[in-house]
């Protein structure tokens, strides 16, 4: 009986000082019905605090961060990096739904929902796309496309699917320097042009209202490209009909002045938007976004100033260039020096704090919702996205 008391006891006070470092969710509060560009990222993570999966614990944060913007992972791996039970699914859409927490994230009140899917099909475009594994990406990505419209129609939501940095998968070893072989260049262009018809067919011959699907290319070594090497930017994009593309940042925004990332970005972003094909019906004035950015510290103040200083200038900037998005990576960490040390780039950390850069974050929701809430109410109308930009710059610099 005394090791039973001893016991509980003990669990009772471990339960409450657990509790007391457990990052409490934060209320939601009903946001206005707008693009407030800057965002943040919710894949994998290495810890989490409560007895809900990490999708569901980082999506909850950032809906009360005060967010509506989220992008995820809904990859063959993605269920084991969010701590659920990979049910070894053989298409995206049997994935979704055999894992209820993906579908109860998309249930959420997020106004943009991007996801990484990439293929359950156990194809590997690397080797060749024959006939038959064409018919089965299309396939897959038209199936899901199809219940995405259909399932949320009328939920004014939009989605936006697309890919992992896509050019560590076709430079061979993730080696930046390398070149990539012809052959991958090209079955990288199947692979991307099947997705892009599959979402784009799904869209013309599926009945849809307030509800928008895009597809979208994420690139990561966009600077090759400007000197003629092989690149997706340079080698793919013109040759896919794709609606949006992200640009992974990091090569253009460490070790760099505020003026010295701007130009870099600007740059950067009108050669990957002047390679696209023209195409119409798009929400945005620009087709290109930072799908992600965000800088390394250390426990030191001066270093985490430096983070903070440093990560709200990409969000000026991309403000500035009128980017749809701009997302910072990201909620929970899973990025970690050789010797163990987190490179501390999330917004809560392993201890459970929600760090400078949440309080950012949310101080922008809070001032940016209850912008548009007065500016509706007095013109019965939101404003144009330039006048939003502009009035979040003011906000931003006095944060």
């Amino acid at each position: 009986m005394k090791n039973i008391i001893i016991g509980t006891l003990f669990t009772f006070f471990f339960s409450i000082i657990y509790a007391q470092n457990r990052p409490y969710y934060d209320p939601i509060i009903p946001l206005e019905d707008y693009n407030f560009v800057l965002g943040t990222n919710g894949i994998g993570g290495k810890y989490k605090f409560t007895n809900e999966s990490k999708l569901v614990e980082q999506s909850r944060h950032i809906r009360g961060m005060g967010s509506n913007i989220i992008k995820i992972s809904l990859g063959k791996k993605s269920p084991k990096s969010y701590g659920l039970r990979n049910i070894g699914a053989q298409t995206t859409l049997e994935l979704f739904k055999s894992v209820p927490d993906y579908k109860r994230v998309f249930d959420m009140d997020f106004k943009y929902v991007m996801a990484w899917v990439h293929t359950c099909t156990g194809i590997k475009w690397k080797r060749n796309i024959n006939n038959y594994e064409e018919r089965q990406l299309y396939n897959e990505m038209y199936e899901f496309a199809r219940y995405i419209l259909k399932e949320y129609n009328n939920s004014g939501k939009t989605f936006m699917i697309g890919n992992w940095e896509g050019d560590w998968l076709l430079h061979p070893g993730y080696n930046r320097n390398a070149t990539p072989p012809q052959n991958h260049v090209d079955n990288m262009t199947k692979w991307f042009q099947i997705r892009q018809r599959a979402i784009d067919d799904a869209k013309a011959k599926i009945e849809h209202n307030n509800v928008e699907l895009y597809h979208y290319i994420e690139v990561n070594l966009v600077k090759k490209g400007l000197k003629g090497e092989t690149c997706i930017t340079e080698d793919i994009l013109p040759k896919v009909d794709v609606d949006f593309v992200s640009y992974s940042s990091y090569e253009s925004t460490k070790n760099r002045t505020f003026e010295e990332k701007k130009t870099i970005l600007i740059e950067l972003l009108n050669y990957i938007e002047g390679q696209l094909k023209p195409k119409e019906n798009l929400p945005f004035t620009r087709r290109a976004f930072i799908g992600e950015y965000g800088y390394h510290a250390n426990e030191t103040k001066a270093s985490q100033d430096k983070q903070y200083d440093e990560t709200k200038e990409i969000m000026e900037i991309s403000l500035e260039l009128d980017l749809p998005f701009a997302l910072h990576w990201q909620m929970y960490n899973n990025e970690y020096k050789k010797n163990g040390n987190s490179k501390n780039m999330s917004l809560i950390n392993e201890k459970g704090e929600k760090r400078r850069l949440y309080y950012l974050h949310q101080n922008y929701y809070k001032k940016m919702n209850a912008y548009l809430k007065e500016y509706k109410k007095e013109h019965n109308t939101y404003p144009e996205q330039k006048v939003f930009n502009d009035e979040a710059l003011n906000v931003l610099r006095s944060l």
